[in-house]
């Protein structure tokens, strides 16, 4: 059952601001959207609302580890949207901000769970406290095409900000133009721009402040790129070091970025894991597996010490998380299963003591997931992937052009991969049962052999690298091994159901149906296993 509240509302937030002088007027915006710059987002009217007054307290951690992350979270009173706001970076592929609304509730109340939990990764454990509190006076301006829907909004705003900690007032005035739900895309852009031509042509030009709480609290970046104030607020962590960057075809650029877009995966998928999202836990998994791989396939490219840091947490995070992923697997075979099954062959009381058993174990499984995600161990795992990418890299090889050792490397991982296979084989041979029950840890080791050749590969690509063919195959290996493996898991688990149903007196044919069928499908499995192996 879903942890997200029914409560909670998100949108997708596309908007542009603007610097404007105290003095300077709204312009006439009817008409912005033609002139050949779209035929279908034309503004046919404009309606001006009364001025609000909204009353705005930001919150962050003691050093703004949210605004470092691009994440505001406030909350507001007045207007049509009064509550609590949080606002998260765009995702990869993506121009629009997530904005996730939660109600007001009382002056008092506290930080709502729902939304701490979707920035848990960044705040860490930390808390959080105001700092930064904003009154606008805001004037709305309605921009609404020829059919009388709205496609956007001008937000003039008059900003007076004052900070808590230090006392320090603020005042500005800024414009705010941003699309309509539903407009977005091409033709949203275009819109956008057409209404920055009129805005630009009166004095107003596209803001250097990222966010009303940094231009608030002071900390945009001056000149030299540091704050305004002179510290680190409003820099991401991966850019404040010092440190001179590495050349950019150097083993240390590729093996850094790779890595920050790992880190930057665990940040998105630390909340969909919190909030219980279909796919988060194999999500998880996954990017545990692939940060492993980065830094064992390029090792001795980054710090070394951070880097083993981060190997060994995330082996553990791995394997915790690798065990509620298990018997999410689990539990979808034994349904799959036995809607294949003859009509009648497996009774809905054995499909329903299977499915109450491992979702109960499933329920333990995600219990100790999460748990992991809320203690020290994850939270410095965390920490140690962000001094990893942002930490001068220190290794003997950093310095290595990323071509040459990234072709060493990968031709070592071949020669690994199918030395482990070919024993895979032979193991195989030697077993006297078709499941290959017998030669289960020589396929483990030539399944794992083959993942990490499959990551090492795909994370090479970006890089200029060729091996989309060799990953594919690399692939196929890993995936009929890794489907023998849940299916013998799952003749393991019906048999131990089975065994229980039995000595509660009843019927375990059903039971017997299961585990023939899984049985088949690891046999199968193997026949794949041969063929990709002769195409590794």
């Amino acid at each position: 059952m879903s942890t997200a509240s029914p409560r909670r509302t998100e949108q997708t937030e596309i908007e542009r601001k603007y610097d404007v002088h105290e003095s300077a007027r709204v312009p006439d915006l009817v008409g912005a959207g033609g002139d050949g710059h779209t035929e279908g987002l034309v503004v046919a009217a404009v309606e001006q609302d009364d001025p609000v007054e909204l009353s705005a307290t930001y919150w962050d951690t003691v050093d703004h580890a949210l605004l470092g992350a691009r994440t505001t979270l406030r909350r507001r009173e007045g207007g049509g949207d009064a509550g609590w706001h949080l606002k998260l970076p765009p995702s990869v592929g993506t121009s629009g901000r997530r904005e996730v609304h939660w109600p007001l509730g009382e002056p008092d109340e506290r930080v709502p769970d729902s939304l701490r939990r979707l920035v848990e990764a960044r705040l860490r454990g930390r808390s959080v406290h105001p700092v930064l509190r904003l009154e606008t006076t805001r004037t709305t301006t309605r921009l609404i095409d020829g059919s009388g829907r709205d496609m956007a909004e001008l937000a003039d705003d008059v900003v007076r900000a004052s900070n808590p900690d230090t006392a320090v007032l603020r005042t500005w005035r800024e414009w705010e133009v941003e699309l309509a739900p539903g407009v977005d895309g091409v033709e949203g852009e275009r819109l956008l721009d057409a209404v920055a031509e009129r805005l630009e042509a009166v004095g107003a030009s596209v803001s250097s402040s990222k966010s009303k709480l940094a231009r608030g609290l002071g900390s945009e970046p001056a000149g030299d790129g540091t704050p305004a104030d002179g510290g680190t607020d409003g820099l991401d962590a991966s850019t404040s070091s010092s440190a001179i960057a590495p050349k950019k075809s150097s083993a240390a650029a590729f093996v850094a970025s790779a890595a920050a877009g790992l880190r930057d995966e665990l940040l998105a998928v630390d909340a969909a894991v919190r909030d219980d999202e279909p796919d988060a836990v194999r999500r998880l998994r996954t990017a545990m597996r692939r940060l492993r791989a980065l830094l064992t396939v390029w090792d001795g490219v980054l710090d070394p010490g951070l880097a083993a840091t981060v190997v060994a947490g995330a082996a553990h995070v791995g394997h915790v998380s690798g065990a509620a992923r298990d018997v999410e697997v689990g539990r979808g075979r034994v349904a799959t299963r036995a809607s294949s099954a003859p009509a009648g062959f497996v009774a809905v009381q054995a499909t329903g003591r299977l499915d109450a058993w491992l979702g109960e174990r499933l329920g333990e499984a995600v219990g100790d997931l999460r748990r992991l995600l809320d203690s020290g161990a994850w939270f410095d795992l965390l920490d140690a992937v962000d001094a990893l990418v942002a930490a001068p890299a220190t290794g003997e090889h950093a310095a290595d052009p990323a071509a040459e050792l990234s072709a060493a490397r990968l031709r070592a991982e071949r020669k690994r991969t199918k030395r482990a296979v070919r024993a895979g084989l032979a193991a195989l041979d030697a077993t006297d049962l078709q499941s290959g029950a017998d030669a289960v840890p020589a396929l483990d080791d030539a399944r794992k052999a083959a993942r990490r050749l499959r990551y090492a590969l795909e994370a090479d690509r970006p890089r200029g690298g060729s091996g989309r063919g060799r990953a594919r195959r690399a692939e196929a290996v890993q995936d009929a091994l890794g489907e023998h493996r849940d299916a013998l898991a799952a003749v393991r688990t019906v048999r131990e159901v089975a065994a229980f149903a039995h000595r509660s007196g009843e019927d375990s044919f059903g039971y017997g149906v299961l585990a023939t069928l899984e049985t088949r499908r690891a046999e199968k499995a193997l026949r794949r296993f041969r063929r990709a192996a002769r195409r590794l």
